[in-house]
């Protein structure tokens, strides 16, 4: 069970990898880090937080997530705002760079999850799907 479980996670690791390199040619998406992917996720999710709300969300510090939005400021997939109401307060935005690379992040998840779909019966979809659920709850 071990080995197929590696197997899986590694062809799904190298799928992943294949639709990066894909969204970079199609999208002219600069390649980055994962845990620039991870900033650039909170952002899309927590909508124009600070980087306060992102260091709790990713259970990070503040000053690697001050420096790692810093990183995607000058690539330019993000924009940092300062709080009219608070000076010391930054507010952190997707530019239409950053909404790209978003919008090609679900892209590439909607093919995948239809791959991995027409590959199964209905019944194996099901069973999957509750398999899925199980263990997502279980990393929350």
């Amino acid at each position: 069970m071990e080995q197929l479980l590696t197997e899986f996670i590694n062809t799904l690791d190298l799928s992943v990898k294949k639709s990066q390199e894909a969204m970079e040619d199609q999208f002219g998406i600069t390649k980055l880090t994962f845990n620039q992917l991870q900033y650039v996720n909170a952002i899309y999710e927590l909508m124009e937080p600070t980087i306060t709300e992102i260091a709790n969300k990713l259970n990070i510090t503040k000053a690697s997530v001050t420096a790692g939005i810093n990183k995607l400021v000058n690539l330019g997939y993000v924009v940092k705002t300062q709080s009219g109401e608070d000076r010391r307060v930054f507010h952190v935005s997707l530019t239409e760079a950053g909404e790209q690379l978003i919008k090609a992040k679900f892209k590439v998840i909607k093919e995948y999850s239809e791959f991995i779909l027409a590959s199964l019966s209905e019944e194996e979809t099901n069973q999957f799907k509750d398999i899925l659920t199980k263990l997502v709850r279980l990393y929350k």
